[in-house]
């Protein structure tokens, strides 16, 4: 009987344990921005450029948006500046700005088209771009001159592990962005040390524009794939 007893008290001791592991992550992934489960996967549909922008085709029409690595690598901004319905939009010209305390990542669309649609609901309440990057943050819609992203394109599960490498990649640009300090800049998560939200916000203006360069500028050489 008594070992019996100790049996029922360690498995619930067990159970227990594993209840407030559980909500200390969910905690710590609400502190973060991120909802659980949310990060790495793309929404079925979603296709992913190489400058963190995202496109999803809805009756001929591209809707644009940036994905959860930029939103995360962010945090709320501040302001959103957008082309115009009628302006013509391509991949060599970064005319989308998101800005936060004086800073701001230029984007170019990841298609070439005209604009037919601006979501205005970001451009008053740009918090919505980085709370749903993927629903109600979208930014804006074009009608393609091309099939695909020139920058390239992504879905699925190629998607997920190619965020998961940028944001290794980020980790490493925040660690040298510090100056080696990498408690300055990462915050340590049940998901492995990814960094915080907001966490180029902590960084100066040098490192605002090498981020760009590094992650959200499309390069002359990159192509679209099928």
């Amino acid at each position: 009987m008594t070992v019996l007893l100790m049996l029922c008290m360690i498995v619930t001791f067990l159970a227990a344990d594993k209840i407030v592991r559980t909500v200390r992550a969910a905690k710590a992934r609400r502190q973060a921005g991120v909802p659980s489960g949310a990060m790495f996967h793309p929404p079925e549909g979603i296709s992913l450029a190489l400058n963190h922008t995202w496109m999803k085709m809805e009756k001929g029409v591209a809707v644009i948006g940036m994905d959860e690595f930029l939103a995360r690598m962010l945090g709320a901004v501040e302001s959103v500046l957008l082309p115009g319905v009628g302006a013509a939009v391509a991949p060599a010209n970064a005319e989308i700005s998101l800005s936060s305390g004086g800073r701001k990542i230029r984007l170019a669309s990841p298609v070439e088209g005209r604009v037919m649609e601006v979501n205005t609901d970001v451009l008053s309440n740009p918090a919505a771009a980085h709370r749903d990057p993927y629903g109600g943050g979208w930014l804006f819609k074009v009608s393609p001159s091309v099939r695909v992203p020139v920058s390239g394109s992504l879905s699925g599960a190629a998607a997920g592990e190619w965020l998961r490498t940028q944001m290794d990649l980020a980790k490493e640009f925040l660690t040298s962005a510090s100056g080696g300090r990498r408690g300055a800049m990462i915050t340590t998560l049940p998901d492995g040390g990814t960094p915080a939200d907001g966490a180029l916000k902590h960084c100066d203006a040098a490192a605002w524009e090498e981020f760009e360069r590094r992650f959200t500028t499309i390069k002359k050489h990159e192509r679209a794939t099928r």
